[in-house]
């Protein structure tokens, strides 16, 4: 800005100073030189049509008003009791620097207006374009996320059977064993293991038909709070602090409050796992575009890399050893049961989770 301020000084500097030595000219050529006079004071035109461009109406006319008065002493002085007639026609090119400088600055203003008019509405554009891609690759997510769900239920369907089946095989050859047999130690693994699987295929079905959100109206600041002190023991351990910055006055949203709760617990506990040598968590509410609610997760955790920012939400993708990647994609899924939509964005030193509803859910979500 003080940049642009100082380029404008020097241009209307070089403007009067260009006017000033058209006049300089006047005063040096012999009045006898009549061709050049007319010469000279058609100069006059370049600076206020150069004024007039750059600064409008405004600098048009006040480019205009200086070149009047910078020339009106010399047709007073000089030619006024010289050559009367021309001197009439003088201050008629007075007038007429002034109406050049008045039209040509109000047109300049206008196209100014015009070229202000043509960039917001390709800012606008850019920013609908943008909008619109996001939503293009939200559905692309969500039909890969019901497609993976159909899937996913059709093949659990058929390994939860013939797990029950296998555990109590196992149970039998257990009881069958003397307790200082060494072989229920296999029994035992087998045991476990078969557990394990089925806790696995629990969160498929899970992701594959979870339940429908049973909404009713829920404060979303009480969620929060409620969800920090669950999260508190295990952040202490941690040496991670859990703050809250919850707007005031948010309007009660028809919600599945422990759905919700179950998404930002999964959020808050993947921040703490990816804060292993301590920080901070911030959970924060707000409201969003005027119109709806907006939940944020931010940690300290170094962010998301880029390259897979885009495959976070899908299911079973994961960068955990152990995980089986499907806890943001159960988030996701539940969030778009409610109308609402889960993103991830890099802040200055983590990750950020943004959770927003709309205000009124979508009729799916109220029956």
């Amino acid at each position: 800005m003080r940049n642009k301020r100082h380029s404008a000084k020097l241009q209307a500097a070089g403007i009067a100073i260009v006017i000033l030595s058209v006049t300089a000219l006047h005063l040096i050529t012999p009045l006898d030189r009549i061709t050049l006079h007319e010469i000279y004071q058609r100069l006059y035109y370049i600076p206020i049509i150069a004024a007039a461009v750059l600064f409008g109406m405004r600098g048009g006319f006040g480019a205009a008003l200086f070149a009047s008065l910078a020339y009106i002493p010399h047709i007073s002085l000089h030619w006024q009791h010289r050559n009367f007639d021309y001197s009439l026609n003088q201050y008629a090119e007075i007038i007429l620097f002034n109406v050049i400088g008045i039209v040509t600055g109000v047109l300049s203003d206008r196209s100014r207006r015009a070229r202000a008019r043509t960039e917001r509405t390709a800012e606008e554009l850019q920013k609908a374009y943008a909008e619109l891609r996001q939503t293009f690759e939200q559905l692309l997510q969500a039909e890969r996320l019901t497609s993976l769900g159909e899937l996913s239920a059709a093949v659990v369907h058929e390994v939860r059977n013939p797990l029950g089946s296998i555990k109590g095989a196992v149970e039998i050859l257990e009881d069958a064993l003397p307790p200082d047999n060494p072989r229920r130690e296999f029994a035992d693994i087998a045991k476990r293991e078969v557990e394990r699987l089925d806790r696995l295929v629990g969160e498929f079905l899970h992701f594959a038909r979870p339940p429908k959100p049973a909404v009713a109206p829920a404060d979303v600041n009480e969620i929060v709070r409620s969800v920090a002190t669950l999260t508190e023991q295990r952040a202490a351990t941690q040496n991670v602090r859990v703050e809250l910055s919850l707007a005031p006055d948010l309007p009660l949203l028809m919600i599945d409050a422990e759905q919700i709760k179950q998404v930002l617990l999964n959020l808050t506990i993947n921040a703490l796992q990816a804060m292993p040598g301590g920080g901070r968590i911030m959970l924060r509410t707000f409201s969003a575009n005027g119109d709806g609610v907006a939940i944020e997760v931010e940690d300290e955790g170094g962010g998301v890399d880029t390259a897979i920012a885009l495959r976070i939400f899908d299911p079973f993708f994961t960068t955990k050893e152990k995980g089986v990647g499907l806890g943001l994609s159960i988030a996701y899924k539940i969030a778009a049961q409610h109308g609402g939509s889960l993103s991830v964005s890099n802040s200055e030193r983590g990750a950020t989770f943004k959770l927003q509803f709309p205000s009124t859910p979508p009729q799916s979500a109220r029956h």
